[in-house]
């Protein structure tokens, strides 16, 4: 392939990426604005800059403008990059300007002409400047505010953007941040929870950028205390190399490197590092191979900074290539204790001396359940799991464990097993996990229906024995940052489907009680779907617009493990959330809700026959143009990879260019997140 074609495929890939960045980058500016502890140290910061003018890269939203002229900010130039956000921007400070306008000229603005009410307008809100992308005129500013900063501290292009800004002809001489501290500490995963030696898993711990470092504290161990590597000056940012001494405090393996930063915000610190209160941005983790160390051992970390990012080098660590990784969720599963215990006590009491009995745990992971059953005794296990890489490690994890003459792996999906050639006889105990947060969307109804019909005994057992999902209705919506009216983010909060959140991390109001929604015994249940309307009292007045839904396990007749938002603990799983169209309601007010599922999809929506147009509310839940450009990135997005499924060749050429877009997506000009997503379609094939 000649070059040139290379870096054409290329830039059209990267022009796709940075089309996804447009859609999805207003709900990331949204997720920083609901961290109180962010906003609080912004504002701290924004508060100095009185009789300023003001650069903004990426004026979140509007709000950062005009919370810096509230504090007395001479100009601001809201600099978003993208379309989308200058567009949110304008019409968040438009609104907020259109009020005070009014209210200043009154009744007297209906005699003037639509060019004098235009030109009056402009000149009124002429503090502030709205562009899009990099600013074609020289800005004649004092301070340039990025806030638009991720857990890697500079994989979003701050070094980039100040370096634009402070270009030739430009008078910036101010940024905020002005400095950042950076801090690492060698860490080694701990899988002390689960009761087994798991250290197989480690080849798919990686990822080719940074990930957010939001693990329990039980799944980690510091294999030194952390240390400041270097520090950094945003102003006149030099690449470095930092050789920092490590002194070991524990014998074991190096597994990764966690690093974090404090940033300077002109005299205001505010630091991400572990147990931060901050809620959105967490320290980062990068992947290494396993380095052994022992207890009073000095080693030299190795530390490179580029403009796009930090790398981070322990003596001789390589990386080896990687093409499989571990899922994302699936880290999350192996610190979660309770359930490990709860299922450990119910194998046990399903097997209750039976050793002879054939189990089958359907979506076996790594082995866990396997291993739990035979640790209660059971002498023949099969674990069938369609995930390459983890069925190869979890083969490693059964050997050391011990029970590799007990416990068989299967690289299958069950649907394709067949007695006697996968198992030597129908199973009598079934274990599995197969659930997300809305308890059906890894189709645990349709394997079951197929395994009863073809795997299993008649009076075959089942851990877990039933489920339900339950749910509440809840008021979800942003009304007011600070003294601003910023009503008109909601419709870029939302997501037209159900997304994975955890409740104790998300500011809502409940305005109704919790109620169960369906309920499944997992020996009769199977993919049939269902629908029902569920007629719920308010137990509050407010703007209800949301579902907030979860499930509990009926591990066996007895024992329930709670998924409950309010349960203490909580598991892995956490919650699930559905937006709907926002209802106006008082206490003691009615509401219609139908539930339904297909067998793998749950959904929620008002029944609409129960309610009149007139109870819902005028601003739109989601923007249609914003809709239908997501519509159309994804039918581009699944042309693309059926182009290259059929075209091998090609297929390798856009995953290597996925893969390097991924590990520096700033030097692309490409949102981490969504370079992260993109590759990793061609991840474990």
């Amino acid at each position: 392939m000649p070059q040139a074609l290379q870096g054409m495929r290329l830039d059209g890939i990267r022009k796709h990426l940075w089309r996804y960045g447009n859609q999805v980058a207003a709900r990331n500016a949204i997720v920083r604005l609901e961290d109180p502890h962010w906003l609080a140290a912004w504002d701290a910061a924004l508060a100095d800059l009185t009789d300023r003018r003001v650069v903004l890269h990426g004026s979140e939203l509007g709000v950062f403008a005009l919370r810096a002229l509230h504090h007395g900010a001479a100009h601001v130039v809201c600099a978003d990059p993208y379309p989308l956000e200058a567009r949110i921007t304008t019409g968040i400070v438009q609104k907020h300007f259109m009020k005070q306008w009014r209210a200043r000229f009154g009744e007297a603005v209906a005699s003037w002409t639509e060019q004098e009410q235009r030109a009056s307008f402009e000149s009124f809100a002429a503090c502030v400047d709205i562009v899009s992308g990099e600013p074609q005129t020289v800005l004649e500013a004092d301070c340039l505010v990025f806030s638009q900063i991720d857990h890697t501290l500079l994989g979003t292009g701050i070094v980039q953007a100040v370096r634009r800004h402070q270009g030739e002809g430009r008078s910036i001489r101010r940024v905020l941040p002005a400095s950042a501290r950076v801090f690492a500490m060698p860490i080694a995963w701990n899988y002390d929870a689960t009761g087994y030696q798991l250290e197989a898993l480690n080849v798919l711990r990686w990822s080719p950028y940074p990930q957010p470092f939001d693990v329990e504290t039980t799944a980690w161990t510091p294999m030194s205390e952390p240390i400041e590597v270097g520090s950094l000056d945003f102003s006149d940012f030099q690449p470095a190399i930092w050789d920092t001494r490590l002194p070991i405090v524990k014998t074991g393996e190096v597994d990764a490197i966690v690093f974090w930063f404090e940033l300077d915000l002109g005299g205001h610190c505010i630091g991400n590092e572990p147990g931060s209160p901050l809620r959105w941005l967490k320290p980062a983790v990068q992947h290494i191979d396993a380095i052994s160390v022992t207890d009073g051992d000095e080693r030299v970390l190795r530390t490179q900074m580029t403009e796009t990012r930090f790398h981070f080098q322990l003596g001789d660590s390589a990386s080896s290539p990687r093409s499989q990784s571990l899922p994302g969720w699936y880290v999350s599963t192996l610190g979660d204790a309770p359930r490990t215990q709860a299922y450990r006590a119910a194998i046990s009491r399903a097997l209750d001396g039976a050793t002879d009995s054939l189990v089958l745990d359907i979506g076996a992971g790594c082995g866990m359940l396997p291993m739990l059953a035979a640790e209660a005794g059971a002498r023949q296990i099969v674990g069938c799991e369609s995930n390459v890489g983890i069925v190869q490690a979890g083969r490693d994890v059964i050997t050391v464990n011990g029970y590799a003459d007990r416990v068989a792996l299967i690289g299958k999906d069950c649907r394709n097993m067949t007695i006697p050639e996968d198992l030597p006889r129908p199973a009598d105990l079934v274990v599995l996990e197969l659930f997300d947060c809305s308890l059906i969307g890894e189709g645990v109804l349709h394997y079951l229906g197929h395994a009863r019909e073809h795997l299993l005994t008649e009076s075959a057992r089942f851990v877990p024995a039933k489920a339900r999902i339950r749910a509440m209705l809840i008021e979800y919506r942003l009304d007011r940052l600070w003294d601003l009216d910023v009503n008109l983010l909601n419709p870029y909060r939302a997501h037209t489907g159900f997304i994975n959140v955890d409740a104790t991390r998300l500011d809502y109001r409940p305005l109704s009680e919790p109620f169960d929604v369906f309920e499944f015994d997992f020996a009769t249940a199977g993919p049939q779907p269902e629908d029902k309307v569920i007629r719920l009292p308010a137990i509050a007045s407010g703007t209800v617009g949301a579902v907030l839904f979860w499930f509990d396990l009926g591990l066996d007749e007895a024992n329930w493990l709670p998924n409950d938002p309010h349960a203490a603990g909580g598991s892995h799983w956490k919650q699930g959330l559905q937006v709907l169209p926002e209802l106006s309601i008082e206490t003691a007010g009615e509401l219609p809700l139908r539930a339904s599922h297909n067998g793998s999809r749950l959904s929620f929506r008002w029944e609409a026959e129960s309610l009149a147009k007139d109870d819902f509310s005028l601003l739109p839940r989601w923007d249609p143009r914003w809709l239908a450009a997501n519509t159309e990135l994804e039918q581009q997005t699944q042309a693309l990879l059926q182009h290259c499924v059929q075209n091998p060749d090609e297929y390798a050429k856009v995953a290597e260019i996925a893969l390097r877009i991924a590990v520096d997506p700033a030097a692309h000009g490409v949102e981490p997140g969504i370079a992260q997503r993109f590759a990793s379609l061609f991840f474990n094939t």
